[in-house]
């Protein structure tokens, strides 16, 4: 069996939770755990949290009765790492405290709008992460994270990091999965089992609406909003060509319609906020995007064409699907021509 260890990034409002951060960092060494995080976050420490969190395997939020330091936008810290870390898709565990109102004053938000956010946040939290436990006192944390901690590894498993004696035992492990992967797509004769395979194709005029997480900024102050956009398919599919012309990995469909959602946004946000100036951190709904991916593969829009030398998944647009871009292409050209003629 091979040695590994996994890496966790530790994310909390501060000093205040000093005796949970020591109890938190000492039972992850005793089971093997590599932990990191910033105590002190500074705008300056905002990078070099990402490229921890980027590094990681797990990510834990530790909640106790403060929102945490604030950045410049308004949000603390840590809520910042919490945002980046599902940005990310890695997986989040969060112990937070069961009754924080009953903690000392002094480890307390003392100002109103402090306490709002810090509700507000413990509530999102709970309402988005699927690993959420409760502690009263440090023994409860301790005993909460030795079980839990293991639990992570078998419900979210990642590759860790094995020490270097057994880089040859893990090479074997992969090739000989490889091996079983190439055998099993013999025997299937390339056909796949899924359960979305039969849903109904869809024509490029039919409308798909889905809603989205995004930031926007109004008056220096920040509020997320989930927005319902309504796009046409031949409008998903025109997004999506930008990135999937050529073999391109799995990940970039997200990116890709996040990326047009951020820069699009705007309007949307100004629905709620008439005087936003700014969008950010667009996230589609996760749901959808499954959706999309399987609805572009059922149309034969863009279809897998192997992986990378980092075992990704990459796609490709069919050449069914850039006909129809060019046709839709030549036509609003010619209808621009028209136009200019009369």
């Amino acid at each position: 069996m091979l040695d590994k260890r996994y890496q966790v990034f530790i994310s909390t409002s501060g000093a205040d939770m000093q005796p949970e951060r020591m109890v938190l960092a000492q039972t992850l060494i005793g089971m093997g755990f590599f932990s990191w995080g910033l105590e002190q976050r500074t705008p300056l420490s905002t990078a070099l949290a990402r490229r921890q969190i980027d590094d990681c395997d797990y990510v834990v939020v530790l909640l106790g009765s403060q929102y945490g330091e604030q950045s410049v936008s308004g949000v603390s810290y840590m809520h910042l790492e919490y945002i980046y870390a599902v940005t990310k898709q890695k997986p989040i565990i969060v112990f937070m405290h069961d009754a924080p109102e009953s903690r000392d004053l002094t480890l307390q938000d003392s100002k109103p709008e402090l306490k709002e956010k810090f509700n507000e946040f413990r509530k999102q939290l709970q309402q988005e992460v699927d690993q959420v436990f409760c502690y009263h006192s440090l023994r409860d944390l301790e005993l909460a994270v030795r079980f839990n901690m293991s639990q992570m590894l078998e419900r979210y498993p990642v590759l860790g990091w094995v020490r270097p004696q057994n880089t040859q035992v893990l090479q074997d492990e992969i090739d000989s999965l490889r091996a079983k992967v190439t055998r099993l797509e013999t025997d299937m004769g390339k056909r796949e089992v899924d359960p979305l395979i039969t849903m109904p194709r869809v024509y490029t005029n039919e409308l798909y609406s889905f809603e989205y997480r995004v930031h926007a900024y109004q008056d220096g102050n920040f509020q997320e909003l989930k927005p319902e956009r309504q796009l046409t398919w031949l409008q998903i599919l025109s997004i999506l060509s930008l990135v999937f012309k050529i073999p391109t990995p799995e990940e970039y469909f997200s990116k890709r319609i996040n990326d047009y959602l951020n820069e699009t946004g705007l309007e949307d946000a100004r629905v709620v906020l008439p005087r936003a100036h700014a969008v950010a951190r667009a996230q589609i709904n996760i749901r959808a995007l499954h959706h999309i991916k399987m609805q572009m593969r059922q149309n034969d829009w863009i279809v897998p064409t192997g992986r990378d030398d980092r075992q990704r998944l990459l796609w490709q647009m069919t050449p069914k699907a850039l006909k129809l871009l060019e046709s839709y292409s030549t036509e609003n050209t010619s209808r621009i021509a028209q136009l200019k003629t009369k």
